[in-house]
């Protein structure tokens, strides 16, 4: 005897197939079946109610089981020469076999779902050796997976409609952030037909609150198709999709969804309208309040730059003299961040002060917050001397009135 039980454990088996589990699923009852099986019970035999419990179901969503999956692979190996079931992994010659398979049977809207999640298991696996699928490259399969993101029902757009599309558009979604296709392509992908998968994505981001993973992914895909496409296909941006990654960024639910939200504000804000839908959707104070918080380097600098485009618009310069700690926080980032910090500061606050040369009022308050001094403190320093240029000319807006007071640096005095 080697110590093992072969018998497989009763809650390995799937309660409708009586079968192994493959892939377990948990539904609304807290039951578990096995993916396939729990399908055909809810979408092809068209039942409402949970196969052991009866319970009606008012949430149909299939929770996967990952705990369970490791412990029944687990067992699988270790009883791999006698248990009838087997997980047998694909020689490396029959990836690309497999890969023509999944292609052929995406095709069929039955299998869709599937497909697409087996697709994306093996790539994810070879990843790291692309000589073991040669059959399509990431170009290729770009385009085909895109095309169920463009026919996903969505609000404003004509598609296709049918029980598995919001599942289909997040496989999809999914997908499409592990492929690497060229510029080329991907600009080709994106601007076909009008610029649809644009549009989609960013519905998609708009619509779906309460699904935040596709939405992060959602604005990884737009972050690197806005880098490839004409300008054209930035400036007609909708309020709504600029309000919805603004409150992405104010959420901070992690570092890679505030850096990929900026990094599209950054290539889409000096085109078109964007600039006045951002400020209309209340992103000035947002950056600021993220600013007073926040000094990670280059969340800093990106964060200072899109405020910078902003207050390009006289309504920017108006929402950030408006709030209360902006001018305070932009000069407290002076020495705070880097150098390219120092720069994108002192650029923001000549652009706001050179239009606010009449406000005493500013000007005070940029004294009080000790502004005047960093500025001061930057024409004295190592800074590039285009910086240097900048804050001298931040002084002479109002170097006679700031010179008489008690919080001007004595050293700076004639």
């Amino acid at each position: 005897m080697d110590g093992f039980d072969h018998r497989e454990p009763s809650y390995f088996i799937c309660p409708i197939s009586l079968q192994v589990m493959k892939d377990p699923v948990t539904i609304y009852t807290g039951m578990t079946f096995d993916r396939e099986s729990i399908q055909k019970w809810l979408f092809s035999y068209k039942k409402i109610t949970c196969p052991i419990t009866k319970q009606p179901l008012s949430d149909f969503r299939l929770t996967p089981n990952s705990n369970l999956l490791r412990l029944i692979q687990s067992w699988s190996l270790q009883n791999a020469s006698s248990s009838t079931t087997k997980f047998v992994e694909p020689e490396p010659n029959d990836h690309d076999a497999l890969m023509k398979v999944l292609l052929e049977e995406i095709k069929q809207p039955h299998s869709q779902v599937k497909s697409l999640r087996k697709i994306k298991s093996l790539i994810q696996e070879n990843r790291g050796d692309s000589s073991r699928i040669t059959c399509i490259s990431d170009d290729g399969l770009f385009s085909l997976v895109a095309s169920f993101v463009v026919k996903t029902e969505l609000p404003g757009i004509p598609q296709i409609t049918g029980n598995d599309t919001p599942v289909i558009m997040n496989e999809a979604v999914s997908l499409l952030c592990l492929l690497r296709p060229s510029d080329e392509k991907l600009k080709m992908a994106a601007q076909n037909e009008n610029g649809l998968l644009i549009d989609s994505l960013c519905l998609i981001i708009a619509q779906y609150l309460s699904n935040l993973q596709i939405r992060i992914q959602a604005a990884l895909l737009l972050k690197s198709i806005f880098k490839v496409v004409d300008g054209i296909y930035k400036d007609g941006l909708r309020v709504e999709f600029l309000e919805s990654i603004t409150e992405i960024l104010k959420d901070q639910i992690s570092k890679q969804g505030s850096l990929t939200v900026l990094a599209i504000l950054m290539e889409v804000m000096s085109y078109g309208k964007n600039k006045e839908k951002a400020i209309k959707g209340g992103l000035i104070p947002v950056l600021i309040e993220l600013l007073a918080e926040d000094n990670e380097k280059h969340l800093c600098e990106m964060m200072l730059v899109v405020l910078e485009k902003l207050c390009q618009k006289a309504e920017g310069r108006a929402a950030f003299v408006a709030h209360p700690a902006g001018i305070a926080v932009v000069s407290s980032k002076i020495f705070k961040v880097s150098h390219i910090g120092d720069d994108k500061s002192i650029s923001l606050l000549l652009c706001v002060l050179r239009f606010c040369i009449s406000s005493g009022e500013v000007a005070r308050e940029f004294m009080e917050v000790g502004g005047v001094t960093k500025i001061c403190l930057v024409i004295q320093s190592e800074c590039n001397s285009r910086t240097k240029e900048k804050a001298r000319e931040i002084l002479g807006f109002h170097l006679k009135t700031w010179s008489k007071t008690p919080c001007f640096p004595s050293f700076f005095k004639a």
